[in-house]
């Protein structure tokens, strides 16, 4: 059952940037352990992808915390579902913690 798991995350990874907001939001909702460890994963790997350029994360976040800034800006903003959902997650953690503005060598 893990391996089948493992793969199922696997593959969905493939097609990460398929996933919109609705999609999202439903994996992490369903009452399906898989289906919402799919979508702990996705938010942990988008984060993960932006940290240090896209948003400065403090180090002592926890996964389980970006998915409920997620989730509860999914249910509270309807309106943008249908973005896609990396777009969304990238928002979010730009908006919460932006990273400090370095200046260009002249």
């Amino acid at each position: 059952m893990r391996l089948i798991a493992l793969l199922f995350c696997i593959s969905m990874s493939a097609h990460a940037e398929f996933k919109d907001g609705n999609e999202l939001l439903s994996d992490m909702d369903s009452g399906n352990v898989v289906g919402q460890m799919v979508a702990l994963g996705y938010v942990m790997g988008v984060a993960d992808v932006g940290i240090g350029y896209l948003h400065c994360a403090p180090a002592n976040v926890k996964a389980g915390q970006l998915k409920d800034m997620v989730q509860n800006y999914l249910r509270n903003t309807p309106a943008e579902r249908h973005l896609s959902a990396d777009t969304t997650i990238n928002k979010i953690l730009k908006a919460t913690w932006p990273c400090p503005r370095r200046d260009r060598p002249t």
